[in-house]
């Protein structure tokens, strides 16, 4: 779920213009540096806007008396045109007087409730003159000149200095308009990538504002609150809740210590998309009431003070907007949870205020008539439901052209055609879809699995309806399937690819182009949208096809930065935005016996997809999220040891789940010897080899394994196992290097948890968690035993298993590279850091990123490997607890080791004992050392079944660890190599 943020109004620097302004032009404040002057009712101070002047005539000469003046003061500041300030959402506290008896003036000391920046107000008089300066805390000098300009008056700056410094931190007193004109950029910025679903660029730019914002601010200021809630929404968009709950924890205190009830209710209207995210809808209502409720109890507030008469008083137009919000999710959540008739009021008037509501974001109403549409269907309104459903994707259209949204509401009018069995027409609406997210790897990032089982669905019914089409389904069914996110392992290759950029200063600026390019087409579609948008009456042709000319200008300017770094640096094209692959290429690439599998598995429904070189199966599945996620719980409990002794393992649930996973495809599965599996969500931290084809009856020597029958590897995606059949390298000259056991000595096996969701944001990790890593004695022999099947192998063991070693050691030179150490996995990019594998710390305890002992996915990527085969040995995928999983993890580092040049990984999804881990690597590599094919798929099948039959070791605790992920090795490499 997202959230499209109103836009709330920023500080303005032109005022009204209002008579009696002094002259345009008028020149004051000389010296401090500043050459000012007044243009209308705005303030300019060398070239920079600096504040505003308003100037009018009172009645009458203010008195001479203190009560007198000060009555005056006010009642001519109220009756300024427009009110106090200038800003509509400006809150200010009761005036401060400074100045001597019956010569005070004015202070207002303000915030923008849109966010939060600080703003002052100096009001002085003199005779009939009355003048109100308006601007930030640091322009005091600016404002109190321009007031004695204006009347021949001069405020008591000190007094007032004093005051401001009572009231705002150092660092607000001393921010200037650049400071702020720079912080607005990165608001703007995040609004319109949240605006558009693009949660990563929005949690970038909100990170970015948040660190601006706590040097103006401070790290307690409502404004930080604000931003912290933003961003926590946009990493809970992102599926990373642990890290979403921990910036809300952040927020709580300084939401809560606010007298700004405002704050409070959006508050609650966050943690209510957060529990809707992680599918509480019951959560997620709940918090939704809570933050209409306390609207409601604003906007009465409001309505109040307007009916006493108070003509400053209305009820602002962000409050309406911000209660339409919460009332849609509120209709969201009661409908999922079966309340149609609530949904429905709560559609309605949200979707009323909305369009009463002109100066509310124009991208609101097509999520309002897409949630009237979802509400109307789940009636049987089925006629005003596609109504409903066309009209939104039309505004979204407009707004927003071929992106998210857009893709985002084909797909939804895609599910409902799905729904009400009208195949062709579903297909065409995902068609649609699926053209613009293959332009777009933006909004490709942002699907998941429950927008893509319906067309599964659509398609596989439209193939036994229609045979002839059946072939160029297919092929869009497996395109489909490569749409759906991979999670950690996705964020893992985007920060790669980030990284590289950062590495190149040519490539850098030109991305940096680029991403201003792409931020300037929203900017200027989305004017042309709001301006098209307006009545007849006040739609302005000139600014339309000024708006128009903008946009193309946009479009080509992107289209051609786009084009010039897909020329320029194809690898790094390739890296951002792989795509997917066709299937005719896929199918190409497979051997014969080979087949691939694929898992798309969604909340409610489930889809698999298998590729053999000349066929194509699908079938649904009974599976789905949350069951998955337990049955690969359930039985991982048995690879956790406890009091010495290994749990027992369920070969009745593994039986069961091959039954749900498999067993709908067995007729497809006849003549299949290697089965490549791209798992992704739960899957990715369960190897299916584990799997139990028949009933049991027996035990573990005699149970009817999946390995028995073929061999199992896994791959990121399609597309990169096509990749790495295409390559033509040379074998390495040198056979062996292996690291074992660093020096940690730590004794808890917390330590690994707690540095997996360690914050690294650029910094090195610190040395001290590091050394407080359980060690690894074993690993040392296990590397020498394995490394002597090579003949002249080279290890780094203890102390000098360093990061710096590793870098030093020209890996490129080496056929096989093997870690036997821990690998760094969190089940989710915990504050953006990377998964890792954990080396020896510096001694001295400090060291650069590049040296500090934790080998990152963005670091690893960069060295330069041209080997067969990584193994990562002592990698432990499942998280503290064991109710989540780091598999995706596991897979996003395996891709940093291909990215370096690697074209196989061989890794542990949990820690197994030195003696069957010595044993089960002993028997792979004596086969593949003298394997002329170099099969990897084979050879490890081959060993763990020597395991199986031994009864002593036939626990699937004790072979089924290694998952081998990449190619397998095979012909195609041995006849390029010469072998």
């Amino acid at each position: 779920m997202s959230v499209k943020r109103l836009s709330l109004l920023l500080a303005a620097s032109a005022a009204l213009a209002v008579g009696g302004a002094i002259a345009a032009g008028t020149a004051f404040a000389q010296g401090e540096g500043a050459s000012c002057t007044v243009k209308g009712s705005d303030i300019v101070c060398n070239g920079q806007p600096a504040g505003t002047l308003r100037v009018s005539q009172l009645p009458q000469p203010v008195p001479s008396d203190s009560n007198g003046r000060r009555a005056a003061i006010l009642a001519g500041a109220k009756a300024l045109p427009g009110g106090l300030a200038t800003a509509l959402d400006v809150a200010c506290d009761a005036p401060q007087w400074i100045g001597a008896a019956g010569r005070e003036d004015a202070l207002y000391l303000c915030t923008l409730a849109g966010n939060n920046w600080p703003r002052i107000i100096l009001v002085g008089a003199e005779g009939s003159t009355l003048a109100a300066a308006e601007g930030l805390p640091s322009g005091l000098h600016v404002l109190g000149s321009a007031v004695h300009d204006a009347t021949g008056n001069t405020p008591d700056e000190s007094a007032a200095a004093g005051l401001i410094a009572a009231k705002y931190s150092a660092q607000t007193r001393t921010a200037g308009a650049v400071d702020y004109v720079d912080y607005k950029k990165l608001v703007e910025a995040a609004r319109v990538y949240a605006g558009a679903d693009n949660y990563a660029g929005a949690e970038d730019a909100y990170r970015r504002a948040l660190d601006a914002e706590t040097q103006l601010f401070g790290a307690d200021s409502l404004a930080v609150g604000d931003t912290l809630l933003e961003l926590a929404l946009q990493v809970s968009n992102q599926g990373r809740f642990d890290e979403a709950a921990a910036l809300f924890q952040r927020a709580q205190p300084i939401i809560e210590a606010s007298a700004t009830p405002n704050a409070r209710a959006r508050f609650a209207a966050y943690q209510a998309l957060d529990a809707a995210n992680q599918r509480h809808y019951a959560d997620a209502l709940k918090f939704a009431r809570d933050a209409t409720a306390q609207r409601r109890a604003e906007i009465d507030a409001a309505k109040k003070m307007a009916a006493s008469g108070d003509a400053e008083a209305a009820v602002p137009v962000a409050l309406q907007g911000e209660l339409a919000h919460s009332l849609r999710i509120e209709g969201e959540m009661a409908l999922r949870l079966g309340d149609n008739a609530s949904a429905q009021a709560s559609a309605e008037e949200a979707l009323w205020i909305i369009t009463e509501e002109p100066g509310l974001p124009l991208w609101w109403r097509p999520e309002m008539v897409m949630l009237m549409a979802d509400v109307n269907a789940a009636q049987g309104r089925v006629v005003i439901a596609e109504r409903d459903y066309r009209d939104a994707l039309s505004l979204d259209q407009k707004l927003f052209g071929d992106t998210a949204p857009t893709a985002r509401a084909e797909l939804a009018l895609g599910k409902f055609y799905n729904d009400q069995q009208l195949y062709p027409a579903s297909v065409s609406s995902y068609r649609a879809a699926f053209a613009i997210l293959a332009k777009d790897p933006v909004a490709r990032a942002q699907i998941v699995s429950d927008q893509i089982v319906p067309f599964l669905a659509a398609a596989s019914a439209l193939a036994e309806q229609e045979p002839a089409q059946r072939a160029a389904l297919n092929a869009e069914m497996f395109r489909a399937t490569q749409l759906v996110s991979s999670g950690v392992a996705d964020r893992t290759i985007a920060r790669v690819a980030a990284r590289r950029a950062a590495n190149d200063t040519q490539l850098a600026n030109l991305v940096r182009q680029l991403q201003t390019a792409d931020t300037a087409r929203d900017d200027a579609r989305l004017q042309l949208a709001a301006e098209n948008a307006k009545p007849n009456d006040t739609r302005d042709a000139l600014l339309v096809a000024r708006y128009q000319t903008d946009l193309k200008t946009a479009n080509a300017n992107a289209a051609t930065l786009q084009a010039k770094v897909d020329q320029s640096y194809p690898s790094y094209a390739k890296l951002a935005d792989p795509g997917p692959v066709a299937l005719a290429d896929f199918q190409a690439s497979l051997h014969p016996g080979e087949a691939f599998l694929a898992f798309v598995v969604g909340a409610k429904g489930s889809y698999a997809l298998l590729v053999t070189p000349g066929a194509v199966a699908t079938a649904p599945l009974g599976a789905t999220t949350a069951s998955l996620a337990g049955d690969v719980e359930g039985l991982r409990t048995a690879f956790t040891p406890k009091l010495g002794r290994v749990p027992e393992f369920s070969l009745k649930s593994s039986y069961q789940l091959y039954r749900q996973l498999l067993a709908p495809l067995e007729p497809s599965l006849g003549g299949v010897h290697h089965l490549i599996v791209a798992p992704g969500g739960a899957l990715d931290s369960l190897p299916l080899s584990l799997l139990v084809t028949a009933e049991p009856k027996g035990s573990y020597a005699n149970a009817a394994w999946l390995v028995r029958r073929m061999a199992v590897s896994q791959v990121p995606s399609p597309r990169a196992l096509v990749l790495l059949r295409s390559e033509h390298v040379a074998r390495a000259p040198q056979p062996f290097f292996g690291v074992g056991d660093p020096a940690f000595n730590g004794s808890s096996a917390k330590a690994l948890s707690v540095l997996a969701s360690a914050c690294q944001q650029g910094a090195g990790a610190d040395p001290a968690l590091l050394r407080a890593l359980p060690p690894l004695p074993e690993t040392a022999a296990e590397v020498q035993i394995v490394g002597r099947s090579f003949g002249s192998p080279t290890i780094l063991t203890g102390a000098r298993a360093t990061e710096t070693a590793v870098r030093d050691a020209h890996l490129e030179q080496y056929d096989v590279v093997y870690f036997a150490t821990h690998g760094v996995l969190p089940g989710e990019l915990h504050c953006q850091s990377e998964p890792g594998l954990a080396l020896s710390p510096p001694p001295d305890g400090a060291a650069s990123p590049a040296a500090d002992g934790l080998l990152s996915a963005s670091e690893i990527a960069g060295l330069k490997l041209n080997a067969d085969l990584v193994v990562l040995s002592a990698c432990n995928t499942a998280a503290e607890g064991g109710t989540r999983f780091g598999g995706g993890a596991l897979e996003g580092l395996a891709d940093s080791f291909f990215d370096a040049g690697a074209r196989a990984v061989l890794a542990s999804h949990w820690q197994v004992p030195s003696a069957a881990t010595e044993k089960l690597m002993t028997t792979v590599f004596a086969r593949y050392a003298k394997d002329p094919s170099r099969d990897l798929a084979e050879d490890l099948r081959q060993a763990q079944l020597a395991m199986i039959a031994n009864g002593a070791t036939a626990h699937p605790f004790n072979w089924a660890a290694f998952t081998l992920i990449g190619d397998s090795g095979s012909a195609t490499r041995t006849a390029k190599n010469g072998d």
